[in-house]
């Protein structure tokens, strides 16, 4: 599959089947982040891989109360990825300035995990809704790592078409006119 169809196929998939994921793919998945490019190539990442069924069923209790029950499809899920940037002292300057370029790198690392592992036919779900200090009191991380975000995994529950992962329609996005302007404010491109 190539990049363009993985962008287009890949949902938000919140249902997964039994199928643990191969090692392999698992491997091919942290290397599409291992290679994602970083600011100033400082790639200040860490990559917590939690497949034990009983941290897992854990994770959605880290969130905030009110949040706990939105991501509970998270419990069920074989795999989840912590994607954690390290705490380094170019970092802390990048925060100072107002560029938190540690959280975009991590995000980009993990966006290209995310396509990589559609097109292995895994689905995935981005998930920002979590208590920091209880996810890391779980899976009991290091200080030196700030969990980012959670990139939930699994093959999906339902079958995967031509056109979506798991099955699972298209959303409304917008346009380009939409969202695109030329350097010249205002102007279409």
């Amino acid at each position: 599959m190539d990049v363009f169809e993985a962008i287009r196929r890949r949902r938000s998939v919140r249902t997964f089947s039994a199928q643990k994921i191969e090692r392999e793919k698992i491997l091919q998945i942290l290397e599409a982040g291992r290679l994602a490019p970083s600011s100033s190539n400082r790639q200040a990442w860490h990559f917590v891989v939690v497949d034990a069924p009983a941290l897992i069923e854990q994770i959605p209790d880290t969130a905030p109360a009110g949040t706990r029950r939105i991501i509970s499809f998270v419990g069920k899920a074989p795999l989840v990825i912590v994607g954690c940037c390290t705490k380094a002292l170019t970092h802390y300057l990048a925060q100072l300035t107002g560029h938190e370029n540690h959280l975009i790198d991590v995000s980009i690392a993990m966006t290209q995990m995310t396509l990589a592992a559609t097109g292995l036919g895994i689905g995935t779900c981005w998930v920002g809704w979590f208590g920091e200090s209880r996810l890391r009191n779980l899976l009991k991380l290091p200080r030196k790592y700030k969990a980012v975000a959670l990139l939930v995994m699994g093959y999906p529950a339902e079958p995967s078409t031509e056109e979506a992962i798991g099955g699972i329609p298209a959303t409304p996005r917008k346009t380009l006119e939409d969202i695109v302007s030329h350097n010249r404010f205002g102007e279409r491109y």
